[in-house]
């Protein structure tokens, strides 16, 4: 008897290790690349703009914004739409000292990444401003790009350097994220030709779209972003779309 129990511990040890959990919900799983348990789950980006990449709504080919205007980057892709348990682990990454989600995270990213044609010679990342970083402890994108390029053959550079300590623009518009981050980087040494441009989320792609610029004016030909996450279109409400209509009066 004492035999069997010992068995039945060993064999719960080896498909629920001790220390192994969710990093959504924190419950005990067996071990798994993307770090999820059975009952959690991220809502997977499927219907993507085929320029910005995040969620659309329609049919259509692209977002009612990229079909309005024009970003620096070539195309950008998202692994999930940043709702729910995506925003809570993000949130984690960036401000709760859990750097270790950036390898779970960089697997959906890498299966995102082989979803696409693009041919790139050097994987980089959004920087934070040195002491905004220095107070984190890490900067949340470059641990991305690590994770995601330790499964590749392709090198993880630092490219990119943020001068500017941009005010947080979380409440801010489009063109008023646009206006905040113009200028606020510089390369500091010369990319290649084909680059992929690494951040967390992207919300509106202003600063993604900064970042191509200035990769673009030193050197590289080609830029595509790739993220976690991205904050999808939203449909219009009956409000708006009356609004819209007293406007155009």
């Amino acid at each position: 008897m004492p035999m069997a129990g010992n068995f039945l511990s060993e064999l719960r040890q080896l498909l629920y290790p001790d220390g192994l959990k969710c990093i959504v919900c924190g419950r005990e799983m067996r071990e798994s690349r993307y770090g999820l348990c059975d009952r959690c789950s991220f809502d997977l980006n499927g219907n993507y703009c085929r320029l910005c990449g995040r969620h659309k709504v329609g049919i259509g080919d692209y977002c009612g914004t990229c079909s309005e205007m024009s970003l620096h980057f070539d195309q950008a892709r998202s692994s999930v739409m940043y709702s729910d348990n995506a925003k809570k682990t993000v949130h984690r990454l960036k401000y709760g000292s859990a750097a270790y989600l950036a390898r779970h995270l960089g697997e959906f990213m890498l299966d995102t990444l082989f979803s696409t044609d693009w041919t790139f010679d050097c994987f980089t990342y959004v920087p934070m401003y040195p002491r905004k970083q220095k107070k984190r402890g890490y900067n949340q994108a470059e641990l991305l790009a690590k994770a995601v390029a330790e499964h590749t053959t392709t090198p993880c550079m630092t490219i990119l350097e943020k001068t500017v300590d941009t005010p947080n623009q979380a409440r801010l518009t489009r063109e008023e994220r646009m206006k905040n981050i113009a200028g606020a980087f510089k390369a500091v040494t010369r990319p290649p030709e084909h680059v992929v441009l690494i951040d967390d989320v992207m919300t509106t792609g202003s600063t993604l779209s900064e970042c191509a610029k200035v990769l673009k004016k030193a050197g590289a030909k080609n830029v595509f972003a790739l993220t976690f996450a991205s904050v999808p279109e939203q449909a219009l409400t009956d409000k708006q779309v009356i609004n819209i209509r007293d406007f155009r009066r």
